[in-house]
């Protein structure tokens, strides 16, 4: 099994330091400010604001100086929804005759990438992954890849998902309020969470960490299969746990393991802030994150 070392994380995402909330959660202000000059921010989303400012702690965190040369991997499910939304209304109201030039570009999932890889005047490859509830992992796992087939050292992943409260005011004023209750329900949380990650431990290094995307005829079984696998590598078997809102819940009576966060929504973030807590040595020093979609089994290993 590859892996990669951790260098240094940066997070800007409800649920970190703070208890999750109840149902489709904002977070109240995004520091942009603090990292980008106003002639740059403008042309951001929110959802690339949220990743811009988490990578750009990340690279802090691990002392990285010159990003140049760095991997950038960005992993989202929804993308920039607030631009694509508006984009769809501009066409529905103006038939197509009016149209915000801004909101284009945004509209596409990679366009945070683009925005983050732009301000840091990156030359080294960048790749965008969008695969649903485990854009996460596939993430990770696509960060090996991209370090091993280029020959770079360190990569950027960056991940996260947005919230707009307003999504339900709109489904209620369309007539779906049953929509719009069962999205309450989900319990999207916004954010964004980065890893400094490298093929080598010089420098500081936080511990080791593994990731993919697997499609399997048996999904629980192949969850069981990974278990046994990891405990045979160490001898013990690794602290699970559960992808909410990711198919971790029909895992849970074939590993075992407890719920690491609570909604859809937190889906790319959630996976990684119990990540966060393992970096920050508030968590298990071996931890495996386990989740689901469809015929498709997600995973995280993170061993300090």
């Amino acid at each position: 099994m590859t892996r990669l070392f951790v260098h240094g994380f940066g997070v800007c995402a409800v649920g970190d330091g703070e208890p999750f909330a109840v149902g489709l959660t904002e977070l109240p202000d995004v520091p942009i400010k603090e990292y980008a000059s106003p002639a740059v921010r403008r042309r951001y989303g929110r959802v690339a604001k949220l990743m811009y400012v988490a990578a750009m702690r990340a690279l802090h965190d691990a002392g990285v100086a010159d990003p140049s040369d760095v991997a950038v991997i960005a992993g989202t499910a929804m993308g920039d929804l607030r631009s694509s939304l508006e984009l769809v209304s501009q066409i529905h109201a103006t038939r197509g005759a009016r149209l915000s030039p801004a909101l284009v570009p945004n509209s596409v999932h990679n366009a945070s990438a683009g925005h983050l890889t732009i301000g840091l005047k990156n030359r080294a490859p960048s790749v965008t992954v969008s695969q649903g509830w485990l854009s996460t992992e596939a993430a990770i796992a696509a960060a090996r890849d991209v370090l091993y087939l280029s020959g770079l050292d360190h990569a950027l992943v960056v991940v996260g998902d947005e919230v707009d409260a307003t999504w339900l005011d709109r489904l209620r004023e369309k007539g779906a309020a049953a929509l719009a209750a069962q999205l309450e329900a989900e319990g999207f949380q916004e954010g964004a969470v980065a890893l400094a990650l490298g093929r080598e431990p010089g420098g500081r290094v936080l511990g080791e960490i593994a990731a993919s995307v697997e499609r399997a005829n048996d999904v629980p079984a192949r969850a069981r299969a990974i278990v046994e696998r990891l405990q045979a590598e160490s001898g013990a078997r690794p602290d699970i746990r559960l992808r909410s809102g990711a198919g971790g819940e029909r895992l849970g009576a074939v590993v075992g393991g407890e719920i690491a966060g609570p909604g859809q929504g937190t889906s790319q973030v959630g996976a990684l802030l119990e990540l966060i807590r393992c970096l920050r040595g508030e968590g298990s020093a071996d931890a495996l994150i386990l989740g689901a979609e469809l015929d498709e089994l997600g995973w995280i290993h993170y061993r300090r």
